[in-house]
């Protein structure tokens, strides 16, 4: 991953983290939504870099050396940032998971203890650095389809 990138991966994550900690954010209420926009997101990532695999396309990038990473072809760069999203995205789904099984053996809000806490507010970090990484993917094949033109 380029350097910028992962510098506001890091942030992304450390704010929502902090932010969804501090105030105690229960992701349990959106965590359905959120396995479901994931479970999509992530079919999205294979189906595209399946059809670019066999492409014209992929056979430039893989010969076409990266500007900021010296030594990786464009393709090697895009095959890291799809890895990164998708352990990202197995992270969120399985926090969701949990956090779903969670909420129904913990009926009060009392109940809820500091590891709730922590999970909750990784499930929401996980959430927004996946729409980050959605985001940087989609500009990332948007200019190689116009690059490819």
């Amino acid at each position: 991953m380029y350097g910028l990138h992962k510098t506001i991966l890091v942030l992304v994550t450390l704010l929502c983290w902090g932010i969804s900690f501090i105030f105690k954010v229960d992701y349990s209420i959106i965590a359905s939504e959120g396995i479901t926009i994931i479970s999509i997101i992530l079919a999205i990532y294979m189906t595209s870099f399946s059809s670019l695999v066999s492409s014209k396309l992929a056979d430039k990038m893989s010969k076409t050396q990266d500007k900021q990473l010296r030594g990786k072809s464009e393709l090697g760069v895009l095959k890291g940032y799809l890895n990164v999203a998708v352990k990202f995205g197995i992270v969120n789904i399985v926090i969701g998971c949990i956090l779903l099984l969670m909420k129904n053996k913990l009926k009060a809000n009392i109940n809820r203890n500091i590891v709730y806490n922590i999970l909750s507010a990784t499930g929401i970090s996980s959430l927004a650095d996946n729409i980050f990484l959605m985001y940087v993917l989609f500009i990332f094949m948007i200019n190689r389809q116009l690059w490819n033109k």
